[in-house]
């Protein structure tokens, strides 16, 4: 499994990027979100955190393509992850309506404004309310960009967990997302 690369920015396509990594050039998707953030840095060595999976229909056609598919950070792959979880998402739809920030999307989600998220590409408003309903307890630590993270100013920020326990007390207590 693939959890990591660096390597040197070689082009920046639509929804992929090319890491040139010693004689290798690696073909990594990306994210519209993921590939705003690097479009910028083509010719500088970059790390992406990765997710390794197996693309294609082995019923059909029985051919499968191994694919990369590369985050800036580990909380914006731990959640696309997440958002995969919700029914009928699947990657490339995930990949597709990821083109915000993901802290901006979980937000949404925690304030549970479907029809904000309908502005996503791919997502309607029955996809929208299967996101809100499967995610809105879920995503606290990424709103609050609390997921483990360092900051700008290289001072950890506060534990996912404990921003997780937070909310729900809070929750409990009757207070509204």
């Amino acid at each position: 499994m693939i959890t990591k690369i660096t390597g040197t920015l070689v082009r920046v396509l639509d929804e992929e990027v090319r890491l040139a990594v010693e004689q290798f050039e690696y073909q990594v998707l990306v994210t519209e979100y993921v590939r705003r953030q690097l479009q910028s840095k083509v010719g500088e060595e970059i790390t992406l955190c990765t997710m390794y999976f197996l693309e294609g229909n082995p019923v059909q056609q029985g051919k499968m393509t191994p694919r990369l598919l590369g985050f800036v950070n580990n909380a914006d792959l731990e959640f696309f992850e997440l958002f995969c979880t919700v029914d009928k998402i699947g990657l490339r739809k995930a990949m597709k309506a990821l083109e915000r920030p993901f802290r901006d999307i979980a937000k949404a989600i925690q304030r549970e404004d479907a029809k904000w998220l309908t502005t996503l590409s791919g997502i309607g408003p029955s996809s929208a309310d299967q996101i809100v309903s499967k995610l809105k307890r879920k995503v606290a630590s990424f709103a609050m960009g609390t997921t483990g993270e360092e900051t700008d100013e290289g001072a950890s920020p506060v534990d996912g967990n404990v921003a997780e326990e937070a909310y729900q007390a809070l929750m409990g207590l009757g207070m509204s997302p």
